[in-house]
């Protein structure tokens, strides 16, 4: 061995790699560089997906006991209505009809006999509102056709006489 050959051999600048073999070692890299951001994507994107998932059961959450607290308050409010004498009294008088000292309760009845409650009496439904050339021409056509009188002076047998008859009885009283 030449000195000149072991000192080219222990010097320190390596020989160069050829190209070939360099384009492979930065494509391996690559590739590995890429499966670390993947892995990384992986897992965030998991851990966003529980998060969403948690964000949307928590807004059900809050909404569900904005519910419950509405009922709650109104449930209390019931509950101190309970506190004032003019409610108890008016639910003494249309749930159990109680009436005061002086006072004259009246129950209307249905045609079974049961007593009926207020909401249950039903009203004869009225007729709409007419506009008025329509009650115009209804007068109109009533005055056209004007109802024909019975000129009988005898009262009907289902009516009550209309005067009184004195005998002579009567008049000595």
């Amino acid at each position: 061995m030449e000195e000149g050959d072991v000192g080219a051999a222990m010097s320190a600048r390596p020989a160069p790699v050829p190209r070939a073999q360099r384009a492979v070692t930065a494509t391996w890299r690559l590739v590995v560089l890429l499966v670390v951001v993947a892995g990384i994507g992986m897992v965030l994107a998991h851990s966003l997906r529980v998060y969403f998932t948690q964000a949307e059961e928590i807004a059900a959450v809050k909404a569900e006991i904005a519910v419950e607290q509405d009922k709650i308050a109104d449930l209390n409010d019931k509950l101190e209505r309970w506190n004032d004498p003019a409610y108890v009294r008016s639910i003494a008088r249309s749930r159990l009809g109680w009436v005061l000292p002086g006072e004259v309760g009246y129950r209307v009845l249905d045609a079974d006999g049961k007593p009926l409650d207020g909401a249950a009496i039903e009203l004869e439904a009225a007729e709409p509102p007419q506009l008025w050339w329509e009650k115009m021409w209804g007068s109109v056509q009533v005055a056209d056709s004007p109802a024909e009188e019975e000129a009988s002076e005898e009262p009907k047998a289902s009516e009550p006489p209309r005067t009184i008859e004195l005998t002579p009885d009567d008049e000595d009283d």
